[in-house]
């Protein structure tokens, strides 16, 4: 199976990072050394294979418009959605654009960078009605792990926002393959998170695990956009 179109989640308010954004910029377009965080999140996308993405904006989401119409991202196709005067959290906002989507399709995170095998999780996962979590063993590594796994079928068992520490081995990758069905039950308009279809394939036996080993890193805090910068500049990007 061949999946190869992401949906960026880019409508979050960046609470954690006011200090940085001072609430007039979207998060996604905080500097990183002198460039903005999303550049480094479409190359990221193009690298793993993704010929198209989907941006859902919220607040100052006609910044990030602007940006990517000026941006030259080759072999990626681009589109953006708002919300609208109503937020609809993370799984409302691809409820409100789902007749757009492919019948399978990933999501990720506009404030974090990630890579994975996405051509290999899709061969590993053919069927259609299986979704995937990118999953990385944490231990509570980089914040606290909130994953559990049944690693003898390859199954997501447990998910915990705001976990114990201690609890769990593996975190949210913030990679996620869904299909179109995992959100029929979500009623268009309704302000919903993407943890509450998570959960709900977890109690349907449909969501996969594909491990990575590759650290992720993000901007959601000060501390983590500092962390992320610093290694940026080791790779030479900045």
């Amino acid at each position: 199976m061949t999946s190869n179109h992401c949906v960026l989640l880019a409508g979050g308010l960046g609470t954690r990072l006011t200090e940085v954004t001072g609430n007039v910029i979207p998060k996604t377009l905080v500097d990183v050394g002198d460039v903005p965080f999303l550049h480094f999140k479409l190359l990221s996308l193009i690298e793993m294979g993704f010929i198209s993405t989907d941006i859902l904006v919220g607040q100052h989401g006609e910044q990030i418009e602007r940006y990517v119409a000026d941006g030259d991202y080759p072999n990626l196709n681009i589109r953006c959605f708002r919300d609208g005067p109503t937020l609809l959290g993370t799984a409302g906002a691809i409820v409100s654009i789902s007749e757009k989507l492919p019948n399978t399709f990933w999501v990720t995170y506009a404030d974090s960078y990630v890579l994975a095998d996405v051509a290999q999780a899709n061969n590993e996962f053919e069927n259609e009605d299986d979704c995937v979590m990118v999953v990385l063993r944490n231990q509570d590594r980089v914040e606290t792990s909130n994953v559990s796994l049944d690693e003898k079928r390859g199954l997501i068992v447990s998910y915990v926002k705001n976990s114990v520490p201690g609890t769990h081995e593996w975190i949210d990758y913030g990679l996620l393959r869904f299909n179109r069905s995992s959100f029929a039950s979500i009623n268009a308009g309704l302000s919903v998170d993407l943890r509450e279809v998570v959960l709900s394939q977890i109690a349907a036996a449909r969501m996969r695990a594909f491990i990575t080993d590759e650290l992720f890193w993000d901007i959601g805090t000060p501390a983590r956009l500092h962390a992320t910068t610093q290694e940026f500049r080791r790779r030479g990007w900045l």
